[in-house]
């Protein structure tokens, strides 16, 4: 009898002291679930922000010191500057990632160490994030554990939880591997403008040029939809996740066609889109293969002729599925591309024409000039032309100024997913 009481005294007690296990478990495996990314939100804002400082302190600089704008006009970019510096000391975990003091009004001086300060901040929040992303992965495998515990029925989506959290872990990883600083390429001359719609928020254009493997180099252009800090966080995501999937593929259409779904899943904002032109050069024979998503034209300047190239595909996050193809050209030395976003095309004058893609062409067949050179007549003429900047501007000038003579002949375009 008192052994009949005592085990089913122990069944109760054991039963009790599984459910509360249950429980706690499930609670745990919630807190898990809810919290376990806050790091990650927090470590991409952080990351975010100082992008934001970087871009917005480059476009001040422009402002003050080589268009000479008055003070009174200068007060809305630098307030622009002053929130990224906020956000910066806002997301920092320590002093080190802090934003360095900064005032206005600033000397050149003073800008250039302020790159110097967020170019290091950038490092920073690269190391944060990747750790970040280690201690999530962490806690989430420790929660699908948990829910497995708790509802062992699920074995199944358990096992496809697991593989989806592997595949955006090897993701973040190779986004991780592409937050480098901005580099040069050999025998390519390189021209940027980047110019702000007056009274503007931070915008969503954004170029960005990198040196994939010491031989291709990529370029890029691109324009989000809206304004604000929802736009920087979708440049920010754009440029590291070309660069990432350039790693693994060099050819650009395929690159878009992967980077159109991962868009979709991560877009800060369900009704974005993006317009995107994306080129990788061959630095030793000139070839380049490029592919653009609903962009503006490019213009090609070859032997004085300007052509335009046209889009490749549609906007990305309008159409699910689309599909991107590349194209192939072969720049001969002094070659130019040029690639803005639609901010130049779309500018008016004082009686309300708009410049469009044909007027651009025009200005393009009466400039010869280094790259450089080359996008501040471009933004000059603008200026000149256009009363007010009713839209941001990215604009990217590549020449190919080749300092040893190319190779006889271009070698083959590379096949989707080739290296050399």
């Amino acid at each position: 009898m008192f052994d009949r009481l005592r085990a089913i005294t122990a069944g109760t007690f054991f039963t009790v002291g599984l459910a509360a296990a249950v429980v706690a478990a499930f609670g745990y495996a919630t807190y898990l679930s809810y919290w376990g990314g806050m790091d990650v939100n927090n470590a991409f804002s952080y990351q975010s922000a100082v992008v934001a400082a970087q871009r917005d302190a480059d476009l001040l600089s422009v402002e003050q010191y080589d268009r000479a704008l008055p003070q009174t006009q200068l007060r809305i970019q630098e307030k622009l500057l002053d929130s990224d510096l906020a956000l910066i000391d806002q997301f920092a975990e320590n002093p080190a990632e802090k934003p360095p003091p900064f005032g206005f009004p600033a000397t050149r001086l003073a800008y250039q160490q302020l790159d110097e300060e967020l170019r290091t901040r950038e490092d920073f929040g690269q190391q944060r994030f990747s750790a970040a992303v280690d201690s999530n992965v962490n806690t989430r495998n420790l929660s699908n554990a948990l829910f497995a515990i708790v509802a062992l029925s699920f074995t199944f989506l358990q096992h496809r939880l697991r593989r989806k959290i592997e595949q955006e872990r090897d993701t973040v990883e190779k986004l991780q591997s592409s937050l480098v600083s901005y580099k040069e390429l050999a025998n390519v001359d390189i021209g940027k403008h980047l110019v702000s719609a007056e009274g503007a928020q931070i915008g969503g254009d954004i170029f960005d040029v990198y040196d994939v493997d010491g031989r291709h180099g990529s370029f890029l252009v691109a324009d989000v939809s809206g304004k604000g800090l929802a736009a920087a966080v979708d440049t920010a995501f754009i440029k590291y996740a070309i660069r990432a999937l350039l790693g693994d593929d060099l050819d650009p259409g395929e690159v878009l066609n992967r980077f159109s779904a991962l868009y979709e899943r991560n877009a800060q904002r369900n009704d974005s889109f993006v317009v995107l032109f994306l080129g990788v050069i061959d630095t030793r024979s000139g070839q380049v293969r490029y592919a653009s998503a609903g962009h503006e034209p490019a213009w090609l300047r070859k032997n004085g002729h300007v052509e335009t190239l046209p889009p490749t595909g549609p906007l990305i996050g309008v159409m699910p599925e689309s599909m991107y193809e590349s194209r192939t050209l072969q720049l001969d030395p002094g070659d130019t591309l040029v690639i803005s976003t639609d901010g130049l095309t779309e500018s008016r004058d004082a009686r309300d024409r708009m410049l469009d893609a044909e007027g651009v062409r025009r200005w393009l067949e009466e400039v010869e000039a280094s790259a450089q050179a080359t996008a501040d007549t471009i933004v000059n003429r603008l200026h000149k032309r256009s009363p007010t900047i009713e839209d941001d501007l990215a604009l990217l000038v590549v020449r190919y100024d080749p300092k040893t003579p190319p190779p006889a002949a271009a070698e083959p375009a590379l096949a989707s997913g080739e290296r050399r």
